[in-house]
């Protein structure tokens, strides 16, 4: 195949049926001759899903201009990791991020390639199956340090805080510019909010494509609670770290009292593993590179805790 116009970077971990049919989603769903390269990027699952995916790969390149690279990781580095090796395996221009279980609107990929520019994250908005939700792109949430979906729908390209992962689209010079997502972010949470805000920093913008839509198909309710049980000492970890990038000491403080009150037996485990970590190295690198510092961000969009104050 000629060279792709769009890499699609899929990470999944035990999701081989849900990852094939993403796939086939994706290709019949174009309205131009785009070339797809589609880079899934297994998770390290502990099922056959590598087996079952690799037996799947010959009935797939029956779809038109289409290529599929699998890579499997040894060891479980968690979606930030592991879209950033499938961001490291791509070759197109174009990069679009999503996940094992998506259906895209007609045409998506015209929408991408109309829409995606040098120093632009373009986001789709993300349907639930049925209509019964839309969201128009996220914001952040503070002092949980995580996101709130936007539901009033917008017109056009409208500019958003946070761009949802199961449909972002950016050029790779941008990606890498930005140096993909923080892969000290371990497992899961906090590192979608992390990396928007890090490309308003860094002199980007993000908008989301009111034409360019996404059916994601949400963990259930019960399955979702089970996973966030699952990953809670990852996640409350991802997010102080996501806090001592961009806050102040006290803000920062306030954070951590804030998990403290709400989850008390893993924060102080999670500070300590904070303290021991890359985070002031990554925070002075963040700084040299960024064109607005993170009190422009919040004045901007006029972030709020949930009580009114401005966290800074």
């Amino acid at each position: 195949m000629m060279a792709p116009d769009i890499s699609i970077l899929i990470p999944a971990r035990n999701e081989a049926d849900r990852t094939v049919a993403t796939i086939r989603a994706l290709a019949r769903a174009r309205d131009t001759a785009a070339r797809l390269e589609f880079v899934v990027v297994d998770d390290a699952s502990d099922d056959d899903s590598v087996d079952r995916l690799m037996n799947a790969v010959p009935a797939l390149l029956d779809e038109p201009c289409i290529d599929i690279k699998l890579d499997r990781l040894g060891e479980r580095a968690g979606v930030y990791g592991a879209r950033n090796a499938a961001a490291a395996h791509a070759t197109g221009d174009i990069l679009f991020i999503t996940d094992a279980h998506v259906v895209p609107s007609q045409g998506w990929d015209r929408e991408v390639l109309d829409h995606v520019r040098p120093g632009r994250v373009l986001a789709g908005v993300i349907a639930a199956p049925g209509g019964v939700f839309r969201g128009y792109g996220c914001s952040l949430a503070l002092p949980l340090m995580g996101t709130s979906w936007n539901t009033t729908p917008v017109g056009g390209l409208s500019p958003i805080q946070v761009a949802p992962s199961t449909a972002t689209a950016l050029t790779r010079d941008l990606y890498m510019a930005l140096g993909g997502y923080d892969e000290g972010m371990h497992i899961y949470g906090a590192g979608v909010p992390e990396f928007s805000v890090r490309a308003w920093l860094q002199g980007a913008e993000i908008a989301v494509a009111s034409t360019l839509e996404v059916t994601h198909n949400f963990k259930p309710r019960d399955e979702m609670l089970g996973f966030i049980a699952s990953v809670r000492p990852y996640w409350v970890h991802n997010c102080l770290r996501f806090a001592a990038l961009y806050l102040s000491d006290p803000g920062l403080e306030q954070v951590i009292a804030y998990f403290n009150e709400g989850f008390p037996n893993v924060t102080p485990l999670a500070v300590q593993v904070l303290n021991r970590s890359d985070v002031r190295q990554r925070r002075s690198d963040i700084e040299a590179r960024q064109q607005r510092p993170f009190s422009w961000f919040v004045q901007h969009f006029g972030v709020t805790t949930d009580t009114g104050d401005v966290l800074i």
